[in-house]
């Protein structure tokens, strides 16, 4: 199995991938840097095997709400937020249901200057549709929507980007070369790019947490940010197991992860 990060920005100087290879001897972590472009991304995710998993960490979508709003004002219709409070209807256009759950300090990809990276998304995902590779934007495909702060956080890797960090955490499994090491210790956006693709192991071993049945309609219009379940990182080495988790709402696993204010 081969998982691959991408750590996504509207540039492609600060855009970062990272491949790592599983077998019956570990994790074997291959190329990373920064300076991908579209071409780049196109080639990693297009050419994804059957059970390989690949994690971006970028909104796959925009607030439905919003979008509504949008086509109504482009349409000369009623603005949706006629007859409402000004503060709530602005805040009902801020956020994906997704971005509730992964803590109340995420950027609004419709508001932020996100908006710009998910653009860039649209444009690789429809690239990536006219090859016979469709994105399913809630992440039952190959494909994930991730947020490598909050999975640092679900991990409990600390505030700071760190291999070593990551090393100690996830048991001998994990094969980092030395330039390996140095690139993605050095560059926020490689290191970014290896927590992705740790993200998407862990959708394939069935570790990340999926929209409920009454979320899914949503996800599948404004995307879902595929979260680690805390303490997962020492058995992904694990063969992949079916998706079965179903998600824990609970208030303890649902907090703004420390430090993840900028989450791009």
């Amino acid at each position: 199995m081969r998982t691959v990060g991408i750590d996504l920005a509207v540039q492609d100087r600060t855009t970062a991938a990272c491949v790592i290879d599983w077998d019956d001897d570990g994790a074997h972590m291959g190329a990373a840097r920064s300076g991908c472009g579209d071409d780049d991304l196109l080639e990693l995710l297009s050419g994804l095997a059957e059970g390989d998993r690949a994690g971006v960490d970028c909104p796959f979508g925009w607030p439905v709400a919003f979008a509504e709003a949008v086509a109504a004002h482009m349409g000369s219709a009623p603005w949706p937020g006629r007859g409402r409070d000004r503060a709530e209807h602005y805040a009902s256009l801020r956020l994906r249901r997704t971005d509730t759950h992964a803590g109340r300090s995420t950027l609004s990809v419709s508001f932020d200057k996100l908006g710009a990276t998910a653009a860039r998304w649209a444009h690789l995902a429809d690239a990536l549709a006219a090859r016979g590779h469709p994105v399913d934007r809630a992440g039952a495909g190959s494909v994930v929507e991730v947020y490598p702060a909050a999975s640092r956080h679900r991990w409990g890797l600390g505030a700071q980007r760190s291999m070593a960090n990551v090393l100690e955490a996830a048991p001998p499994y994990l094969r980092c070369p030395s330039p390996v090491y140095e690139v993605c210790d050095g560059d926020e956006h490689a290191f970014d790019a290896v927590i992705a693709a740790l993200t998407a192991r862990a959708t394939g071993c069935g570790y990340t947490t999926p929209p409920t049945d009454a979320e899914a309609e949503l996800a599948a219009r404004e995307g879902w940010i595929h979260l680690p379940e805390p303490g997962s990182l020492p058995l992904l080495h694990r063969q992949a197991l079916p998706r079965t988790l179903r998600p824990d709402r609970s208030a303890g696993q649902r907090q703004a992860p420390t430090g993840a204010r900028n989450r791009r």
